[in-house]
């Protein structure tokens, strides 16, 4: 995922109902979906009024053919405009498998080699272990499997260039030789992304505009903000505001050096192209081999997998594991910018994407040729993505399907993360009333376990506390609200709608993000 510097599910607040109506259809379409489509608006729509979803552009191919396009609710939670199938949304992390198209084209004229070293393309490229240098494939790019940590947040700042982050490789730790362990980050898409400027000559931007999105029919696709906020039809990005409840809009993501990690904007409609492509035999792009392998599964990646992790999450904290329903999706493997698993017994390719205020999943089933697009203009709506796509790849597989949302929301619930937990959790911000001493307790100077500088901790206005401290690379400020139990609600970003609590005695106290990956450690005092 794009924009966040954890695994942090934020909690928002309930949206009106008038927010979540399914907007008229797109009647122009190839063939008539196989599903009752009533049945799945009414899905859909009680979905976004669950997970506080504002708009949503959604777009399902079937047996290579586009079968349904709809927009439901609205694309400004401060206007009535509705979302159509023509709508704009940043789809994040998405983009990582256009970068990933872009060098299999180059790959197929025969100009990269995926298993030449990546300094045949970047010759100054280094890691920190000068062994592995020579080692590190253009495959492992695309596999995110070249060995470094993840330090995505380090390239969101405009003016670190792409020689920085090329430069800064040779000094980030690495968990393990090339091609052994899968490690997600941007770092990797912004190099394949440079492979591509420097072999083809133009930049990313061009080379994806004119050499992929154009001859997909997507030309009004955009690469940049500036680009998106000349359209008409645009969907505008929307956060938890947690002091008052409810959603509010925020800015773009601007994105520089990291681009061809999360840039492009694309509505339902364009996309459903991009998924006819990704379903068909290659043409116009690429060989039928060259498309097969890029969905072809490399490396094993159980930490792409939600709905797994919140199973296994589940399992580990619940009194009778056995009462714990299996995860959803299992066999998450990962392979060109794409993860495939299996579902039902059946194979699916899937990325999904998040940027501040947007999140974006798009599902294939290669061997129904097959898919479904889902883009919202909400914030780290991950499991609302989850419910959705898999509720739509059973049914265009025709089969009967366990409530996959119950499923996710009764796992969550064991670990504090559904939704239920989280409204009540915004509720308490309003609600509970602050102890004597019970902040002040809490202020002091931490040793940071994630960020080489002091986290510390200080009491604001007798009401609030503000943390001050670091996450892969970047130093941040935010509100901490209290919720109660030592427990706060961050009210800024990056870690709006988190929970961070205060774990331990006062001597050995350590500050943690709750996450539905569990209790992330962020500082510890000084034993």
């Amino acid at each position: 995922m794009f924009a966040k510097t954890f695994v942090a599910i934020a909690a928002l607040a309930l949206l009106a109902i008038g927010y979540t109506q399914a907007n008229s259809p797109n009647t122009d379409t190839a063939v008539q979906p196989s599903f009752g489509t009533a049945g799945l608006d009414t899905f859909v729509t009680q979905m976004m009024k669950d997970y506080d979803v504002p708009g949503v552009g959604l777009a399902i191919v079937e047996n290579g053919e586009i079968s349904y396009l709809r927009g439901y609710g609205v694309r400004d939670v401060t206007k009535d405009a509705p979302v159509t199938p023509d709508t704009e949304f940043p789809i994040g992390s998405v983009t990582k498998s256009f970068t990933a198209l872009d060098v299999m084209v180059l790959v197929d004229e025969g100009l990269v080699d995926l298993d030449a070293p990546v300094t045949v393309y970047i010759p100054e490229f280094k890691l920190s272990n000068p062994a592995y240098t020579k080692a590190v494939t253009v495959r492992n790019l695309l596999t995110h499997t070249t060995g470094l940590i993840r330090t995505d947040a380090s390239t969101f700042d405009l003016n670190v260039t792409t020689a920085d982050i090329i430069k800064a490789a040779a000094t980030t730790p690495l968990v393990g030789k090339p091609g052994e362990t899968f490690v997600y980050s941007n770092v990797n898409a912004i190099l394949a992304g440079e492979v591509v400027r420097r072999v083809s000559g133009e930049s990313w931007e061009t080379f994806t505009r004119e050499r992929v999105l154009k001859p997909l029919g997507m030309s009004a696709a955009t690469l940049t903000v500036s680009a998106l906020e000349k359209q008409n039809n645009i969907a505008t990005p929307s956060i938890l505001n947690v002091r008052q409840g409810g959603l509010e809009t925020t800015d773009y993501l601007t994105l520089g050096a990291d681009a061809p990690a999360g840039a492009i904007n694309a509505s339902a409609g364009a996309m459903a192209r991009y998924v006819l492509f990704q379903v068909g035999d290659g043409a116009p792009l690429l060989s039928q081999k060259s498309l097969n392998e890029m969905h072809k599964g490399e490396v094993a990646a159980p930490d792409f997998n939600l709905p797994g992790i919140a199973a296994a999450q589940a399992r580990a904290a619940a009194k009778r594991p056995e009462d714990i329903a299996p995860s959803l999706v299992t066999d998450e493997q990962y392979g060109f910018f794409w993860a495939t698993e299996n579902f039902l017994g059946e194979t699916l390719v899937q990325h999904g994407g998040n940027v501040t205020g947007g999140t974006a999943n798009v599902t294939l089933l290669p061997k129904q040729r097959s898919g479904v697009v889902i883009l919202a203009n909400a914030d780290s709506a991950n499991f609302f993505m989850e419910a959705v796509r898999l509720h739509v790849a059973a049914l265009l597989l025709g089969r009967s399907q366990p409530d996959i949302n119950a499923t996710l929301q009764a796992q969550l619930k064991v670990v504090g993360q559904d939704n239920a937990t989280r409204e009540a959790n915004l509720e308490a911000v309003r609600t509970y009333r602050v102890k004597p001493g019970e902040l002040s307790a809490l202020a002091n100077t931490y040793e940071s376990l994630a960020d080489p500088k002091p986290t510390r901790v200080n009491v604001v206005n007798e009401r609030e506390l503000k943390l001050e401290s670091g996450l892969q690379g970047i130093r941040f400020s935010v509100a901490l609200l209290p919720i109660g139990d030592d427990r706060f609600m961050a009210a800024d970003d990056p870690l709006v709608g988190a929970v961070v609590r205060f774990a331990g005695s006062a001597k050995e106290r350590t500050v943690e993000l709750e996450t539905v990956t569990g209790a992330v450690p962020i500082a510890a005092l000084k034993k």
